[in-house]
């Protein structure tokens, strides 16, 4: 009897490796504030990088405040220690986050960064370091144009999918609005998925990104309002080439059906629960 209980392992006797492995599978609350406490090996396993190869903090980010959110994905891609592979947030707020970002993307593969305000500039400076991302999403990101977008193409070379939607507003607002497009042609010729919903673009301008990817197999130019709209013209051309819009009418219906709310942002911060998590975590941010 003593000899097969010998061959098990109690669980803080389990590698970090494995218990990271394990650890995966619970939330950031249960992470941060959760398993720390329970032991010496469980606190070095969940502050290593074995639990950080994926940190997904997209709905977290949407309900912090702009400086923990800062704080916390600098904390957690440290720990991560060159080993992060996909992340997803929301709403980076400057060009030095990103940056920072890119300084540990040597392992990186999935990047999502919607609606944030990083620069032209600070997406050219960096590139060269996400030279192994594969799948990239900067939809709704304001203040980048093609610059950014053709700094991706030259460095990025094994990117397969590109996440670029916009909002109608935003993207009726630029001065050269066919340039990313152009870029994206001219750079991306590895592109599997393409996503440039609400962009101002032509039909010609489309047909020059599908013949320069001639990898290309899913193409949302979903509410392109310059777009032809006759299905049957791009089937009929590209027969296996998956392609969703333009349906410029559904924009306009879903417009005029908006319901508007008013949201209390104050009450968003003061949830019981998003804030015993950053009381927990506090301490180790701010060192």
């Amino acid at each position: 009897m003593q000899e097969e209980q010998s061959e098990f392992r109690h669980w803080d006797q389990l590698p970090p490796d494995v218990l990271g492995l394990i650890f995966t599978n619970l939330s950031l609350q249960e992470l941060l504030t959760v398993i720390p406490p329970v032991c010496k090996s469980w606190s070095k396993a969940v502050t290593g990088p074995y639990c950080w190869q994926d940190i997904d903090l997209n709905e977290w980010s949407c309900r912090c405040q702009p400086h923990q959110l800062d704080r916390m994905l600098r904390m957690l891609v440290t720990r991560s220690s060159g080993s992060l592979r996909n992340l997803h947030v929301s709403g980076l707020l400057n060009d030095s986050i990103f940056s920072f970002i890119t300084e540990n993307a040597g392992s990186l593969q999935v990047l999502r960064l919607p609606h944030s305000k990083i620069s032209d500039s600070i997406v050219e400076q960096t590139a060269q370091r996400l030279s192994t991302v594969t799948f990239l999403d900067l939809s709704y990101c304001r203040k980048i144009g093609a610059q950014a977008i053709e700094a991706i193409g030259k460095h990025c070379k094994l990117l397969v999918t590109l996440c670029r939607n916009m909002h109608f507003l935003d993207s009726a607002g630029k001065d050269e609005p066919e340039d990313e497009a152009n870029a994206i042609a001219a750079t991306m010729p590895r592109l599997k998925h393409l996503e440039l919903g609400c962009h101002n673009i032509s039909t010609e301008c489309v047909l020059n990104i599908i013949s320069s990817c001639p990898q290309l197999e899913h193409l949302d130019i979903n509410s392109c309002l310059s777009v032809n709209r006759d299905r049957k013209f791009f089937k009929e051309k590209y027969p296996k080439l998956k392609i969703v819009g333009p349906h410029e009418e559904k924009m306009f219906k879903e417009f005029g059906n908006l319901e508007f709310t008013f949201i209390d942002h104050d009450f968003l911060y003061d949830d019981d629960f998003f804030q015993s998590m950053m009381d927990d975590v506090m301490e180790e941010l701010a060192g």
